[in-house]
């Protein structure tokens, strides 16, 4: 059995049977673990994207494909990609006044020059208050 961490979403994966079978997912997000992302030999630098020179060409790296040279990578998590949606996801909840725990420990300097939930007025809802506020930006 092995570990490994999925190169979607960033979920620890445990007991997965080696060799790995081509229908095996991740428990969290669904993705294909049998794929090349998720392969020790995956080098996205690489014209094929393959450091295995007798590999065939595949074409989508981020399905689950039949490649005999298959190696279980335990670093295919980028967790860069991550930290920049968090960055937006908080930025735009900034823009809206949707402000909550986890962005509020995620706030950027532009998400401080946007307007924050203490916009609100008292007699109108979030959702009303995001609709305001889109309107003021588009000037209508």
């Amino acid at each position: 059995m092995a570990t490994a961490t999925c190169w979607q979403c960033g979920t620890f994966l445990e007991r997965i049977i080696t060799p790995v079978s081509r229908r095996e997912e991740c428990s969290q997000c669904k993705t294909d673990i049998h794929a090349c992302k998720m392969c020790l030999n995956h080098d996205a630098q690489n014209r094929t994207g393959c450091d295995e020179e007798r590999a065939e060409y595949i074409v989508d790296k981020e399905r689950a494909n039949f490649c005999e040279y298959f190696a279980l990578s335990s670093r295919a998590f980028d967790d860069t990609k991550l930290d920049k949606q968090r960055r937006a996801k908080a930025q735009l909840a900034a823009l809206f006044g949707d402000d909550t725990e986890d962005n509020s420990e995620s706030h950027t300097s532009e998400s401080h020059d946007l307007d924050s939930a203490s916009d609100l007025t008292k007699h109108e809802s979030p959702a009303q208050a995001a609709e305001r506020k889109l309107s003021e930006l588009l000037n209508q």
